[in-house]
């Protein structure tokens, strides 16, 4: 093996090491949950899941493992309420 792989393979190690140097921008991936597979995307910091649950809350058991999974290298999820704020008078 050339020097230049050796350093190449070097610098990859370095990296896995700092995960928060990547940052998902967008993705999609199969789940395979309990009850079947879901297909989970996350876009732009929405994330979106094929699951009944996900319908109905906006975040399921499988939004919220691949955020586990995947840590630093997504933003966290900010809820927003369900009604707009209203200014003070």
């Amino acid at each position: 093996m050339d020097s230049a792989m050796i350093g190449k393979i070097q610098k990859a190690r370095l990296y896995a090491e700092e995960p928060e140097r990547v940052h998902f921008e967008q993705f999609r991936a199969t789940f395979r949950g309990t009850n079947g597979n879901h297909t989970v995307t996350f876009n732009q910091g929405d994330w979106h899941c094929t699951c009944h649950f996900f319908a109905g809350r906006g975040v399921c058991s499988h939004t919220m493992a691949l955020e586990r999974l995947l840590g630093v290298m997504v933003p966290v999820q900010v809820t927003t309420p369900t009604e707009p704020v209203r200014a003070m008078v």
